[in-house]
Formats: structure tokens, sequence, C-alpha cells
């Protein structure tokens, strides 16, 4: 999440106008002053405050990139997994199921899984770059005909 809330620091709400936004932003400006308050500290501070936010939240591109950062979307890496858009359960998982993940596993990586992809690797032959080229793009070369 950002590290300022801006819409509680003016006041408002997140889907609060722009006017509304504006006008609180006025009100506590007035409020805070530093030529209505000569020598408080607290109000320059304050009036920093209040100016930051308005300034994030009163420009309608900042705003839309302030509330993907407060609802937690700015902070995702670029490549991270996301919720997951597979089905869901409530259901708890039965020793049948946990069975049957077990089993598909054991599959897999049996050694005779493992020998039978070794051996399919081992019968290919290798592609030449022209014969690479016709069959993934249709480039037949300068001298070939087809």
């Amino acid at each position: 999440m950002a590290a300022k809330n801006y819409y509680n620091i003016l006041g408002v709400k997140q889907t609060d106008s722009e006017d509304a936004i504006k006008q609180a932003y006025r009100k506590l400006a007035k409020k805070y002053h530093p030529d209505l308050n000569p020598g408080d500290k607290a109000a320059e501070a304050k009036m920093r405050e209040i100016g930051e936010a308005y300034d994030t939240i009163g420009d309608v591109e900042k705003r839309k990139k302030y509330d993907q950062e407060l609802s937690g979307g700015g902070k995702q890496k670029p490549f991270a997994a996301g919720p997951s858009k597979a089905p869901t359960s409530n259901r708890p998982m039965t020793q049948e199921d946990f069975h049957n993940m077990t089993r598909s596993f054991d599959n897999m990586f049996s050694p005779e899984s493992i020998r039978d992809a070794a051996k399919q690797k081992a019968s290919r032959k290798p592609m030449d770059s022209a014969d690479f080229f016709a069959n993934v793009i249709g480039f037949k070369g300068p001298n070939k005909k087809g």
C-alpha cells in the first residue's frame, strides 16, 4: 500500500468527485495557510501534507496511478503470480484425491518414464538449419524448388 492515505489527509472518500476534493483542499488550505498561522511549524507541516495530497489526487492521471497503488496493484512484480483462475472448492482433500495426485506424480517421474523420454530424445536426428527454416517459416532457400 501507499505510505500515506491522501484521501484521509484531505478528509474525503475515494469515490468523491474532483470538485469535492478541490473544495476539501481549499477549506484545509485556508485553515492551515502559513499567512494565517505565522510561526506555527505544525500548521506549515500540515499545509505541506495537504498540498502533497492534493497534488496527487487532484490530478486525474496521478489519481488513477495512486488508486492502483493504494489497492495493491502498483506493488506487483511484472511476472508475479496473481490470483489463481483455477476453480476452487471448499471441500477438503480426501484420501482418494491425495492417492490420485501421488500416483500421477509417481508416473511422471518414474524410472520407466524417464528412460522412455531419454530414448525418444536419443532417437531424434538433429535438424539442419535449412530444414528448420523450411518447416517453421516455409523458406526453401534460394537454390531449392518446392
